[in-house]
């Protein structure tokens, strides 16, 4: 199950789906599962790209949606949920969200102006 390039733009869900498909005896709910989400609030990988042929002045048309507090929306589905704003706070809320034992998310919020090595290394732009 490869993403390919854009692997990064949601497909965990649908794999996750797939896998139950393909190996229904796995347990489907309660799992605690603990996710992580770098949330920079943009589009980075489409954002990279209009920089580089669009310039600077148009980098963020359609790019930088609301910074989403992904944390929330698991703690209303049950789960548990935690939002980090620093390094030093990553393993701390790492083991509350293990500790728990309940599906959870710890949404870390990221610099939107740092991009990954694989976005800048994509060939997808030239």
């Amino acid at each position: 199950m490869d993403p390919g390039p854009l692997g990064t733009l949601g497909v965990g869900t649908p794999f996750a789906i797939a896998a139950k498909v393909a190996k229904p005896e796995l347990i489907r709910f309660n799992l605690p599962v603990v996710g992580v989400v770098g949330n920079n609030a943009a589009w980075n990988q489409i954002r990279y790209g209009q920089i580089d042929k669009y310039g600077e002045e148009r980098d963020a048309i359609a790019n930088e949606p609301l910074a989403t507090r992904y944390d929330r929306i698991v703690e209303a589905m049950g789960g548990y949920g935690e939002h980090v704003t620093g390094p030093g706070d990553i393993r701390p809320a790492l083991e509350r969200a293990r500790e728990s034992g309940k599906p959870a998310l710890v949404n870390e919020t990221i610099d939107p102006n740092v991009y990954s090595s694989g976005t800048r290394n994509q060939t997808m732009y030239r």
